[in-house]
C-alpha cells in the first residue's frame, strides 16, 4: 500500500517504499516443529502485521531484481487480543542466516523495532518540499513526554556492511 517508486536516470536501478498490512501465521500441521510455531498458550501461532519496506532493485539484462529487500515490521497483534495486549517478541526475529536456515535473511541487522518503538524508517527519496534529504536525528521519535535525545539511535536503511 502507499507504494513510492523511484528509478534512476538510466533505468538500471530503483528505489521502493511499501507499507505492508498481513493476516499471517503457522499451520497447525506444521507448528510444533516451526521455529515459531505455537504462542504463549500453546496454540498455532497467528497474527496480524504491518510493516514498511525500503527496497533496492536493479535491472539486470532487461530484468528487474530485487537488490536488497528490507522490510521493518512495526507491530504484530493476536487475531483475538489485538495489537495493544501482543507481549514483546511475539513473533520472534530471525536469529540464524541462510542456509543453516533456509527460510532465513542473508544477513542479521540489529534493528529491531516493535510498538510501541516509534522510530521512523528513513526515505530513499529527499522530503518532497524541502528537496533535501531527511536528517537521521529528525526520524527519531521520542519516548512519550521527553526529548528526542532519549530515543534509541535512528534507524538505517544502509547496508552494515557499507558504513
Amino acid at each position: 500500500m502507499q507504494d513510492i517508486v523511484d528509478i534512476n536516470e538510466d533505468g538500471t536501478r530503483a528505489w521502493g517504499r511499501f507499507r505492508a498490512l498481513m493476516s499471517a501465521g503457522v499451520h497447525e500441521s506444521i507448528a510444533a516443529t516451526h521455529p515459531r510455531g505455537i504462542d504463549s498458550k500453546g496454540r498455532p501461532r497467528q497474527w496480524w502485521e504491518g510493516g514498511l519496506y525500503e527496497n533496492e532493485y536493479i535491472k539486470e539484462n532487461g530484468v528487474w531484481k530485487i537488490f536488497r529487500l528490507r522490510y521493518f515490521p512495526f507491530w504484530h497483534g493476536e487475531f483475538a487480543d489485538g495489537w495493544s495486549y501482543t507481549k514483546p517478541n511475539y513473533v520472534p526475529f530471525p536469529t540464524v542466516t541462510y542456509p543453516e536456515d533456509p527460510l532465513g535473511p542473508d544477513q542479521l541487522v540489529e534493528q529491531k523495532m516493535l510498538w510501541p518503538d516509534a522510530r521512523v524508517i528513513p526515505f530513499h527519496y529527499p522530503h518532497p518540499v524541502t528537496g533535501n534529504q531527511v536528517a537521521p536525528d529528525d526520524l527519531k521519535a521520542p519516548i512519550y513526554g521527553q526529548p528526542p535525545v532519549s530515543d534509541q539511535k535512528p534507524l538505517s536503511i544502509e547496508d552494515p556492511d557499507e558504513k
